[in-house]
């Protein structure tokens, strides 16, 4: 393989090294538009018969690596994409043909639009509804707060209420020792 650029064409390595790829992997993704178009000569070549890629060609690459990465693609389908087939009449689609395509192409945006619209409604309202939630969950810790206050409230109560029936109890106690015992009376 020549390393020199050609009419600033480059070779497999460079070209490879340029998609931080191997050239194997360069040469499956050859293969693909080259199936792809029906065209095995797709792709210019050097007297030793290796392929020569061109600037495009490694943007178109990058660009059909891209879209296989998206749901249900893979790197056939998003070469059909980027490199279309020839058509039966020699490779020559009517323009009716065409104008039908954009219009298939044009609905299928608006469809997604559509529904990226409906996803971004339900984002906002569930953000919304997180909002709501954490605002409620707010109230409902200051109602706990609240709640325990009273709680701690009363039992200190509870606490001081027994504490002072206990004193008068012991008081009373004290008070009876000092008159002595009932028997006591009848022994002096």
């Amino acid at each position: 393989m020549s390393k020199v650029k050609t009419n600033n064409l480059l070779t497999p390595a460079q070209a490879a090294k340029d998609l931080g790829i191997s050239v194997a992997t360069l040469r499956k993704y050859s293969l693909i538009v080259e199936r792809t178009t029906k065209n095995g000569k797709y792709f210019e070549r050097n007297s030793q018969n290796n392929r020569l890629y061109t600037q495009k060609n490694i943007e178109d690459f990058k660009e059909m690596v891209k879209l296989s990465h998206g749901p249900k693609m893979t790197l056939e389908t998003s070469a059909a994409q980027i490199y279309p087939a020839p058509a039966a009449d020699g490779g020559k689609q009517s323009d009716t043909k065409q104008d039908d395509e954009v219009a298939n192409l044009q609905t299928t945006i608006a469809k997604l639009e559509s529904e990226n619209k409906k996803r971004e409604l339900t984002i906002n309202d569930l953000k919304q509804e997180l909002t709501d939630v954490q605002k409620s969950k707010e109230q409902l810790q200051v109602e706990l707060d609240t709640l325990k206050q009273q709680a701690e409230e009363k039992i200190e109560n509870k606490v001081a209420e027994k504490d002072e029936n206990i004193k008068a109890r012991i008081n009373e106690k004290v008070t009876d020792d000092k008159k002595g015992h009932w028997w006591n009376k009848f022994m002096n």
